[in-house]
């Protein structure tokens, strides 16, 4: 693990039995926090908090990652709730990183925003959650794009960009502990 600090007042918070593995944690601004809950798995990843003033990164406890690449470098948030579940090849982003200007205004238009991600989340492979995300009890199919938030738990979202393709289910980290399903039982 590599840890690069910098600024002022920043803190880092490892929890309980928290394992880190092959992950760069880079911290710098004033006054943010990166807080890692206890019993948090990650094998991988980069978690980078930059540039900031009081924003936040927070894993919740038993949360696994195999990993992951959170980038947080303007005035946004990223909260991941307890026991969650993040695949390998996952990109989360609070900013779009450069800037679109409306030409009659010379305004920007596009501002960072949270993501936020709440309790029992599974994400899969290759997922993309982008600034204004937001998760409940959900599954997020492998490669989909999230950039808008989703009021309703107990389903499946996938797709580019998502959207909700199955409703009803939960998910458990044992394979072997369901019958699977007859053929042509489930229905989207």
């Amino acid at each position: 693990m590599t840890i690069k600090l910098g600024g002022r007042n920043n803190r880092l918070i490892f929890g309980k039995g928290a394992e880190i593995n092959d992950c760069e944690i880079r911290l710098d601004g004033e006054n943010n926090l990166i807080e890692i809950g206890p019993n948090v798995r990650i094998k991988s990843g980069k978690l980078y908090l930059r540039h900031t003033q009081g924003q936040h990164i927070r894993i919740g406890a038993d949360t696994t990652v195999e990993g992951v690449y959170m980038l947080i470098d303007e005035a946004a948030s990223i909260d991941i709730g307890q026991d969650c579940m993040l695949s390998t090849d996952i990109l989360i982003r609070t900013v779009d990183k450069h800037s679109i200007i409306d030409v009659e205004s010379g305004a920007r238009i596009n501002p960072s925003r949270d993501v936020r991600i709440a309790d029992r989340v599974w994400v899969g492979r290759g997922v993309q959650l982008l600034k204004g995300t937001v998760l409940h009890e959900t599954v997020v199919g492998a490669c989909s794009l999230v950039s808008r938030a989703f009021d309703e738990g107990g389903c499946v979202a996938a797709g580019v960009p998502a959207k909700i393709v199955k409703r009803g289910v939960r998910w458990d980290r044992q394979l072997s502990k369901y019958p699977p399903a007859k053929p042509g039982a489930l229905v989207s």
